[in-house]
């Protein structure tokens, strides 16, 4: 009798602490998508690679030296770049748009700068 009341006690603390690693619906509550700045939006390039990326308003991309499409975010002054093949992961520029230009500032690695042209 006393290894079944053992028993029965262990089986409902671990029903408890079980209980509380669930998804509360908290995220789900106070995630919300966030919308693309629409000053990126379109094709923009330089001529010296003869690179660039185009921006599409869906939040697809492609970059055009390369040919390689990516989903992207474009908000608070930051861009995030996801190739849809994982070997060239994921690029996170910092950006700022005139109406002729935008200029993206690589956050990690050479933290170089570009600056395209609107096509």
């Amino acid at each position: 009798m006393k290894r079944f009341l053992i028993f029965a006690v262990c089986l409902a603390l671990s029903a408890a602490l079980l209980a509380g690693c669930g998804n509360s619906g908290k995220e789900e509550e106070t995630t919300q998508a966030v919308e693309n700045d629409s000053a990126v939006l379109g094709t923009w390039t330089e001529s010296y690679f003869d690179s660039g990326y185009t921006f599409n308003s869906d939040g697809s991309g492609l970059d055009t030296f390369w040919n390689l499409p990516f989903t992207y975010t474009a908000h608070d002054g930051v861009i995030t770049i996801t190739y849809d093949d994982e070997t060239y992961g994921i690029d996170r520029y910092d950006y700022s748009v005139t109406e002729s230009s935008i200029t993206m500032t690589r956050q990690s690695g050479d933290g170089k700068s570009y600056t395209y042209s609107k096509s």
